[in-house]
């Protein structure tokens, strides 16, 4: 068995698969219908059951009964508030990248029994939304760019505790929480950060099983 690339000009990427030399000399290629340049494939690493925190402590919510459907806030809960509230629950979906960049993700939440994946939305006037779309996590996403996959991030180097969240849709456009004056709670939402290197706490999150 040999090995056999296949390279993108444009992209400068080189792809590697293994190839076969049968008894009568003719190549065959493994697996080749299952390659695709640019796509992600859904891997087998998966973390369940995830509780989504900001910086101060308030948990992650779906909240598809609010008035700006199916969006999503963090609030303060109690361990009664956890116990007895659905849609506070993600599983994180990790996917494997054809173009290899950092960890790619899909959220999906679990609400009265319905399933819902986070995705960004773009706007006619640029400006980016969060929304939950009911369906089931895809097996396969072609494309550069996709409204359902986030890169996950360290948020600082080295971070094994807090990561940002970036989505595929928009370079520097990451998930963050806005604080309202008139409410307690922290609406999720999307955010531009323009310097790479600025510290923006708006989109520092943690997650866990508890």
């Amino acid at each position: 068995m040999a090995a056999a690339s296949r390279a993108n000009e444009n992209d400068g990427w080189i792809q590697m698969f293994p190839v076969c030399l049968e008894d009568d000399g003719m190549i065959s290629f493994q697996d080749d219908s299952g390659l695709e340049s640019d796509s992600w494939k859904r891997s087998k690493k998966c973390s369940e059951l995830q509780i989504f925190r900001n910086i101060e402590n308030y948990i992650l919510i779906v909240k598809l009964e609010s008035p700006e459907k199916q969006k999503a806030a963090f609030e303060y809960m109690t361990i009664q508030d956890r116990n007895d509230e659905s849609g506070i629950r993600f599983t994180i979906q990790s996917y494997k990248d054809t173009v290899p960049r950092c960890e790619s993700v899909a959220l999906i939440v679990s609400k009265d029994n319905k399933t819902y994946c986070l995705r960004t939305v773009k706007q006619a006037n640029g400006e980016m939304q969060v929304m939950f779309q009911e369906r089931n996590i895809p097996e396969r996403i072609s494309g550069e760019r996709s409204e359902f996959i986030f890169f996950k991030i360290p948020f600082s180097e080295g971070d094994d505790k807090y990561f940002k969240f970036e989505t595929t849709l928009e370079q520097g456009c990451f998930l963050a929480f806005e604080r309202s004056e008139n409410s307690h709670t922290r609406r999720l939402i999307m955010k531009r950060v323009q310097n790479k290197d600025e510290v923006d706490e708006t989109t520092k999150f943690s997650h866990s099983s508890e």
